[in-house]
């Protein structure tokens, strides 16, 4: 578990790496591409397949596999302002949501009015991997954007309140069951919080959560497993919160 950090870090930049010559299938973009041509893509039945499995292992397709993300947390430890954690804009998270799955759909069915498209079809492959002078543009100024913002903004910003598939992974991420828990053995010296990757107020959730972190905004990197001094950090499964608060609240009265 000590090590899982560097196993995360390793992946995401795997990705990030290979990302121009698959940049059709990881761009969460093109899932506005698929809708509009009414093809089910390897992009969409990708994320799709990482918001579904959000409510057992909540956000691994943002922690472990975006390089959006990955790009984020790089230039975010370099960032000119320490901010401190904030709760996503929900309007503003809601308000791309909204524009993103609707703008898609009403030209998936003007083109199937004209007669472009008939009904969503399944050709994994429709989006060629093509990586030309377009789709190069494109990509820098996803990877740029996602660098410029992180040096100004808190951490991970944009995925946090402008990623239509984070949003989606959130709200099932609220039911993981995968989780880091903090033991007793924590002495709140507040390293992991400090090194979080989202900022997540991890010391308000050992104090009164009885060491659940249950923030849905978690991307599970193992980052704070990896600077607890006292290892006293550890993802699990929690099939149950309720019980597994009572255990807690038990070891402590016997204590």
């Amino acid at each position: 578990m000590k090590n899982l950090y560097k196993v995360n870090f390793l992946s995401r930049f795997i990705f990030l790496l290979i990302t121009p010559v698959f940049f059709q299938f990881f761009a969460l973009g093109f899932i506005w591409h698929s809708i509009y041509w009414g093809v089910i893509t390897i992009t969409l039945i990708l994320w799709t397949f990482f918001i579904l499995v959000s409510p057992l292992f909540g956000r691994i397709g943002c922690g472990w596999f975006c390089f959006m993300g990955t790009t984020s947390d790089m230039s975010g430890q370099c960032s000119f302002f320490k901010m401190k954690w904030k709760k996503p804009r929900l309007w503003l998270r809601l308000l791309l949501l909204i524009l993103f799955f609707a703008s898609a759909f009403v030209f998936y069915i003007l083109n199937k009015e004209r007669g472009l498209t008939h009904g969503f079809a399944i050709i994994p492959s429709f989006l060629p991997l093509n990586f030309d002078m377009h789709y190069k543009v494109v990509w820098m100024i996803d990877i740029f954007s996602a660098a410029i913002i992180s040096f100004f903004l808190s951490r991970r910003w944009m995925c946090k309140n402008m990623c239509v598939v984070g949003t989606l992974c959130s709200a099932g991420a609220n039911y993981s069951r995968l989780l880091p828990v903090v033991d007793e053995s924590c002495s709140l010296c507040g390293k992991c919080e400090k090194e979080c990757l989202v900022a997540i107020p991890i010391t308000d959730y050992i104090k009164n959560n009885d060491g659940l972190i249950t923030n849905s905004e978690c991307i599970l990197c193992g980052k704070c497993t990896e600077v607890c001094h006292s290892q006293s950090i550890s993802l699990k499964f929690v099939w149950n919160r309720s019980a597994h608060r009572a255990k807690r609240k038990n070891v402590q009265q016997k204590n």
